[in-house]
């Protein structure tokens, strides 16, 4: 909602239908054309793949570790400790004890990923215009999308840009400075992509598993608040790539372990389906999905009685194989899937639940931070 227009100042959907949105617009703003925004925001979003059976999602919802307990941590609290400094929108210093929280954080995941013999590897911020193209993610979540740019590569473009950021007492030309080059690259916008362009046109031997420690870049308009969602995080993620059976028995698998990590940390939360696999939105290239591609695991948030995506767990199907080509051991074409955890919202929902003081954090957690400390 907060990307159907710029006039909408805020709204309000119905708790109980959830069939009515309250909308309030800027005092210049055209009635009829948000109205016409907001219907076509909804169209788009409920515009989904259903589970082939038919399957109620309340039925596949299911409640993990502790009852949302009082809050120990709210943001206001966090700013005033020097815990996070806001610099700006979607821009925030974070200071400890997050910082060794998310550090051993990634050093949980990775041992997780470790169990099932995954390799590390690592990869670029950067990702090429092409392969997104390919994958048509472009028409799934155009709004996402987070271009970097540069100047060409000219003496002549060069001087000019200096002179104009001379005449602008330092301030460099931003809109319409014709001297920037064709954007042919984004910001990574999840970590696992670079691992399924690397095994294009490849024949896997066996499964495989890997996992990779991402910087991930997403435009969240006014979505964007402190550290509960950022433009720019940390993503560690376990691929696994092979069979139908060997995929689904990982996310299996690893929704388990995780689950077991909630409990031993005294959080709480709920495994609920995802509807936003972008690679089930509109005309795909021809692949076999899963009935239920994706799952996430929203932590609680106690101090505003809610919770948030922390962890999703997904089963792509052929896609991300019949793109690029990438086969099994028999020849067939590869089903990827993937663990993803969101570091700094993990170490967000610590703090929440169980305060600053880590002698008073449970002993799982007290260990992990004093050895990553």
């Amino acid at each position: 909602m907060n990307f159907a227009s710029s006039q909408v100042v805020k709204f309000h959907i119905d708790p109980v239908g959830r069939a009515t949105i309250r909308v309030w617009s800027a005092d210049d703003a055209d009635p009829e054309e948000v109205g016409r925004k907001i219907r076509a925001t909804v169209t788009w979003s409920v515009d989904k793949q259903q589970s082939d059976d038919g399957a109620d999602d309340a039925r596949l919802s299911v409640r993990v570790g502790a009852p949302r307990g009082p809050a120990a941590l709210d943001p206001d609290d966090a700013v005033a400790a020097g815990v996070l400094t806001p610099l700006g929108i979607a821009d925030v210093v974070i200071g400890e004890p997050l910082v060794t929280l998310i550090r051993l954080l990634d050093d949980a995941f990775r041992e997780l990923a470790t169990g099932f013999g995954a390799t590390q590897a690592a990869y670029s911020s950067l990702l090429s215009v092409d392969y997104l193209e390919r994958l048509r993610y472009f028409d799934a979540f155009p709004q996402n999308v987070l271009f970097p740019v540069h100047l060409t590569t000219d003496i002549d473009t060069a001087q000019q840009y200096v002179e104009r950021t001379l005449d602008s007492e330092g301030r460099p030309p931003r809109d319409g400075f014709e001297g920037f080059a064709p954007r042919d690259r984004v910001l990574a916008p999840a970590a696992c992509f670079h691992v399924y362009q690397g095994l294009e046109g490849r024949q896997m031997a066996t499964d495989t598993a890997i996992t990779t420690l991402g910087r991930c870049y997403r435009y969240e308009s006014r979505n964007a608040m402190l550290i509960e969602r950022l433009w720019d995080f940390s993503m560690r993620e376990v691929v696994f790539v092979g069979t139908p059976a060997y995929v689904r028995s990982c996310r299996e698998e690893s929704q388990r372990r995780v689950f077991e990590l909630v409990d031993r940390w005294g959080l709480g939360g709920s495994l609920v389906p995802g509807h936003d696999p972008f690679f089930l939105r509109g005309d795909r290239p021809d692949a076999v999905v899963d009935p239920q591609p994706k799952f996430e695991l929203r932590l609680d948030l106690p101090y505003k009685d809610a919770d948030f995506a922390c962890a999703s767990f997904n089963v792509h199907g052929t896609f991300f194989g019949s793109v690029g080509e990438i086969t099994g051991p028999t020849g067939d074409i590869a089903w990827t899937g993937c663990a993803a955890f969101g570091l700094e919202r993990w170490a967000w929902a610590i703090l929440a639940r169980h305060g600053l003081d880590p002698d008073a954090w449970p002993a799982d957690l007290l260990r992990r931070y004093k050895q990553a400390a």
